[in-house]
Order: structure tokens, then C-alpha cells, then sequence
């Protein structure tokens, strides 16, 4: 996996995808959405020991809770801007039988996005 400041590049079975980090407004929308419905598995994302299989079935668990259909158009629209083979996801054809895929793929949208600015603020808020 390679990373900069504003861009991931992650191969998941064999595919190749480009994050790019969401514009401010844009990445600043999904928060509240991000806090109702995420937040708890945000923990995750900073827990160095966790494994990709321990965030992935906490993910797992969100989708099939009673807010399954808030959290599935949350990752729908997170994950609709990565590109792969030069365009962007079709969500019909690179997921089908490869939903261990789009799982990590919002792990790595995740992290590419918040992990830095949730981090400082943790850190802020332990200091003072």
C-alpha cells in the first residue's frame, strides 16, 4: 500500500484501487452520519493489534443492525470517488462475490480520511 497526505493506493485481491481524500466540505459532511452510525467502529481503525478480520466483522455487525440501511448508503457514497483500472467503481460488477473487498475498501477510506484528525484531537483532549 502506498500513501501520501491526500491519496492511498491498496491492492485487494488482486485489484488495484486510488483513494483520494474527500474535499473538506465533503469529508466534513459525512461526520455526523460518521458519529451516529460508525463511531464505535472508529476504535478500530486506531487499535493497532486489531487485524483486518476483527474490523471487518465489527463492520459486518453495523450492516446487519437497525440502522443497516443509513450505514449501506453511507459506504455506497464514501467509496463512490476510488478508482480502479482508471475509473470509478461499479459497484455491479467489482463487488459482486467480492464483498471482502468493499469491506476493506471502506477501512481504507476510513483511515485515508479521519485517522489522522481523530488521532490529533484524541491527543489534544488527553494533554489538556
Amino acid at each position: 500500500m502506498q500513501k501520501t497526505s491526500k491519496q492511498t493506493i491498496i491492492t485487494i485481491n488482486e485489484r488495484t484501487y486510488i483513494i483520494n481524500a474527500f474535499k473538506g466540505l465533503k469529508g466534513w459532511s459525512y461526520l455526523p452520519r460518521l458519529t451516529k452510525y460508525i463511531f464505535p467502529f472508529v476504535g478500530f481503525i486506531f487499535n493497532q493489534d486489531s487485524t483486518d478480520d476483527d474490523v471487518i466483522a465489527t463492520l459486518v455487525s453495523l450492516l446487519s443492525g437497525e440502522n443497516a440501511k443509513e450505514v449501506e448508503q453511507l459506504i455506497i457514497e464514501m467509496i463512490s470517488d476510488v478508482n480502479v483500472d482508471g475509473s470509478r467503481i461499479d459497484f455491479d460488477t467489482e463487488f459482486t462475490q467480492n464483498y471482502d473487498a468493499l469491506l476493506k475498501l471502506v477501512v481504507e477510506v476510513l483511515k485515508l480520511n479521519y485517522q489522522d484528525s481523530f488521532q490529533r484531537l484524541v491527543t489534544a483532549s488527553t494533554s489538556e
